[in-house]
C-alpha cells in the first residue's frame, strides 16, 4: 500500500486493511433474517427479472437506497433527480421506478410548475417497507454492538460518520 494514501505506521495499515477485508467478507452477516414482508418483495423482484435490469443493485438495496434517497426529501423528487443519485441511468430508474409503482411502494406525481416533469414519492407501503428494512438493520447492529459500552458505541459512531462523511466526498 503507498504511504502517500494511508499515513501511519506499517503494523497500523495491515491492521485496518485486515479489518476492512474482514468486515466484506463477514457483510452478509449484517442482513439477519428477513421478515415475511420483505421475502416477499424479494420473491417479486426475481419474479420480476428486476435484478437483472437494475444491474448496479442488489434486491435489498433497491429499498434501502431509494428509501434512504427519499428519506432525506422534503419534497416528491425529480425522476431526473433520482436517476443521478441513484447513479443510474435514466431508464434504468424508471423501470425501478415502474415496478415500485406497479406493486404500491411509490406513487408518480406530475409537477405543478412543470407538466413534463415527473416527481416520485413513497407511497405508505413504501414507507413501511423502509422503516422494516431499516429496524432489520438496527436489530442486526444492536446484535453486533452489544457487548460494547455506551462510550465505545458513540465513539464508533462518530468514527464511522466520519468515514461517511470523507466517502460522500468521492465520486463514484
Amino acid at each position: 500500500m503507498n504511504n502517500n494514501y494511508f499515513s501511519g505506521d506499517a503494523a497500523t495499515r495491515k491492521d485496518i486493511g485486515d479489518i476492512l477485508l474482514r468486515m466484506f467478507y463477514l457483510r452478509r452477516r449484517l442482513r439477519g433474517k428477513l421478515p415475511e414482508q420483505i421475502l416477499n418483495v424479494k420473491t417479486s423482484i426475481q419474479k420480476h427479472n428486476l435484478r437483472e435490469k437494475i444491474e448496479q443493485v442488489n434486491d435489498r438495496d433497491v429499498f434501502l437506497t431509494i428509501g434512504f434517497v427519499f428519506s432525506r426529501q422534503s419534497e416528491p423528487i425529480t425522476m431526473g433527480d433520482l436517476s443521478h443519485i441513484l447513479g443510474l441511468p435514466f431508464s434504468t430508474a424508471t423501470r425501478t421506478v415502474d415496478w415500485l409503482v406497479n406493486n404500491n411502494y411509490v406513487r408518480r406525481l406530475s409537477d405543478p410548475e412543470d407538466r413534463r416533469v415527473v416527481r416520485v414519492e413513497l407511497t405508505v407501503a413504501g414507507k413501511e417497507l423502509y422503516r422494516a428494512i431499516n429496524d432489520l438493520l438496527l436489530e442486526s447492529a444492536e446484535r453486533f454492538l452489544g457487548n460494547f459500552s455506551p462510550e465505545e458505541r458513540k465513539e464508533l459512531g462518530r468514527l464511522l460518520g466520519k468515514l461517511v462523511d470523507n466517502l460522500e466526498q468521492y465520486p463514484v
